[in-house]
């Protein structure tokens, strides 16, 4: 036996402390780095909205964190392995963009970006592979209110560099670049926290005082979108707690929840005009599907595999040019995340995405009576293709929204295994069970 095992054995107080000393500093890492990727101050100071990567000191500043992202996820190898077993497709299309470099219209670009994508999505695998869902949402929460903290200064005391004042004026920016980022952000952050507060009884003053900054900075964006995201992952929530009082309550939620979408989808087809006005926009959503009606043809020329990641939106772009000159005027994106992304790797590309997300929305709908964390995948979900409809979120390289969809279909990939090899199980020991008299009963299933 060699004299590092003896020792091993004999000091396993040491071997204990190392461990937590390595917890603590994954926990430090993933959250600079969500602090990173959430291009808050650092995007506005650096980058710009035509070029996400910035100049030479962000595209370094990026390296070490992929570095140790890939580290850290090789000590977590079997979780990985489980990840791309069961979820090859969004593995799969994170891959599809390093490759589209070799027909894109700028190879270097795509290749470089493709990278990032890659580690952006590494990076959300990894986060699934260590940490428990509540390490995982305390992370995030974390994470939500150093940037919610952030913004309201940043409105309240510098408001030439937080409120927006040529387009939009009045409306907060906080620390990016346009009132609809922040707005979706903390629409998102807010369904986070009304979700841990209904779960975390430790920490419960804090997510309630983080659902109030961002329920002020959603208001105080002026964003509409924003606002009905928050509403409708609220009203997820809400429909859950509802539900789980007994079973027939829960059957008859169900067929009126069927019954309400399906008038929805009357009332949208008949009297499109009336939907459009009670949401404050027109049928054009402000112009965007001009440009979609563009880009659709457009996108004829290169249908399976698009013009390559991130290339689409340059300068000197023939495509580009030719959307721009059609719609005249500077179009940056597509303002709709699926058509971007079939710019980027075409309609192969964007099916992929569709069913990779189909699956990740089913597996959070069938685990909710196993694992209540799965309401807030499935709330997430839910509201991330709300936002996708209008804004370009999906497949962004170094981007929290992009990291935390990654993140929650991983997770989602772990449990649906869990779930398969102990059908039985209920609620989650890494995660904390509602209130009240529903909660001693989850708990004595443990």
């Amino acid at each position: 036996m060699r004299a590092s095992q003896i020792a091993s054995r004999s000091n396993p107080q040491h071997e204990t402390s190392s461990q937590s000393g390595y917890r603590k500093f994954e926990f430090v890492f993933a959250l600079i780095a969500l602090l990173l990727f959430s291009q808050a101050l650092l995007g506005r100071l650096f980058t710009t909205p035509e070029n996400p990567e910035g100049g030479a000191f962000l595209r370094f500043m990026w390296l070490p964190i992929y570095a140790l992202t890939f580290f850290a996820l090789a000590r977590h190898w079997r979780n990985l392995l489980a990840v791309v077993r069961r979820s090859p497709l969004l593995i799969g299309i994170s891959v599809l963009t390093i490759l589209s470099a070799l027909w894109s219209l700028d190879p270097g670009t795509s290749l470089r970006r493709g990278v990032a994508v890659f580690a952006t999505t590494a990076f959300g695998v990894y986060l699934a592979s260590a940490f428990s869902w509540k390490e995982l949402l305390r992370l995030f929460g974390l994470t939500w209110i150093i940037l919610g903290v952030g913004s309201f200064l940043t409105g309240a005391l510098i408001p030439g560099f937080g409120v927006m004042h040529e387009i939009h004026p009045g409306a907060w920016r906080g620390l990016w670049f346009e009132k609809n980022q922040m707005g979706g952000y903390f629409a998102r952050s807010a369904i986070l926290f009304a979700f841990l507060f209904l779960m975390d009884k430790d920490w419960r003053k804090v997510w309630i005082g983080g659902f109030l900054l961002s329920l002020a900075l959603v208001l105080l964006s002026t964003s509409k979108t924003s606002l009905l995201g928050l509403t409708l992952g609220l009203l997820i929530l809400g429909g859950w707690l509802w539900m789980r009082t007994n079973r027939f309550l829960a059957i008859a939620s169900l067929w009126l929840i069927f019954t309400v979408m399906l008038l929805g989808i009357v009332v949208l087809l008949v009297m499109p005009e009336t939907v459009a006005a009670l949401i404050g926009r027109d049928l054009t959503l402000t112009g965007r599907t001009d440009i979609w009606e563009v880009l659709l043809r457009v996108l004829d020329e290169r249908p399976l595999f698009g013009f390559g990641y991130g290339t689409f939106w340059a300068e000197n772009s023939p495509p580009a040019m030719q959307v721009r000159a059609e719609t005249e005027w500077e179009v940056p994106t597509a303002h709709n995340g699926l058509l971007e992304v079939m710019l980027a790797v075409g309609r192969v590309g964007a099916m992929m995405f569709v069913l990779d997300y189909i699956i990740n929305l089913c597996r959070a709908l069938f685990s909710v009576h196993h694992r209540p964390t799965a309401v807030y995948g499935f709330a997430y979900l839910t509201v991330f293709v709300l936002f996708s409809i209008s804004e370009s979120v999906m497949l962004n390289q170094n981007d929290i929204t992009w990291v935390t969809y990654c993140t929650i279909a991983a997770k989602l990939a772990l449990d649906s295994g869990a779930l398969k090899q102990k059908p039985a199980a209920s609620v989650p020991k890494d995660m904390i069970s509602p209130p009240g008299r529903k909660r001693l009963q989850l708990r004595g299933r443990h």
